[in-house]
């Protein structure tokens, strides 16, 4: 959701607006060696949601995007989804990514975040960029609130840390 995340390797991204995406779920998986957590995937999930920044990038650069998202390393899988767009009330089907190895259980919801195992925390880090990327794409605050509770495992990428400003996201 981040722009300057998402600009790093695709420099013509455009935001286009908030997207909401129905019966899936947000969650957290296995490892990140280079944001030492667990990174984010979507789960179908059958009632959940998941909201996120929808933007529109030029097809020369779908393959930047996929090596952004280490598609060409299995890490995750490119999938057309309908989205919901906040802005314009309409819908529209995007390209988004989860992982290849989907987690069984869903540990983040109803607020058991005290069990949560190593493997399925993001990092400090990484959890900023998603609460930064959401306030700054203007999702609800409601969700960003419960973005910012999410269990992490107090591990910080330093260089990540700066280059994207993360220095005054506050987390819970």
């Amino acid at each position: 959701m981040l722009a300057s995340r998402i600009h790093i390797q695709n420099p013509t991204a455009k935001r286009i607006g908030v997207g909401k995406l129905e019966n899936f779920r947000l969650d957290f998986h296995t490892g990140s060696k280079n944001w030492q957590g667990a990174p984010a995937t979507i789960v179908p999930t059958k009632g959940s949601h998941v909201y996120g920044a929808v933007w529109e990038i030029d097809m020369c650069n779908l393959k930047d995007l996929d090596d952004q998202e280490s598609v060409p390393d299995g890490v995750y899988i490119p999938i057309s989804v309908p989205v919901h767009l906040l802005n314009t009330d309409s819908s529209i089907t995007c390209r988004a990514y989860h992982l290849t190895n989907q987690p069984q259980t869903d540990l983040h919801a109803g607020g058991g975040q005290k069990i949560i195992p190593l493997d399925r925390q993001p990092s400090e880090t990484y959890l900023k960029v998603l609460v930064k990327g959401a306030t700054e794409s203007g999702v609800p605050e409601d969700y960003i609130e419960w973005l910012r509770g999410i269990k992490h495992n107090g591990k910080q990428v330093a260089a990540m840390e700066a280059k994207l400003e993360l220095d005054k996201v506050q987390l819970s």
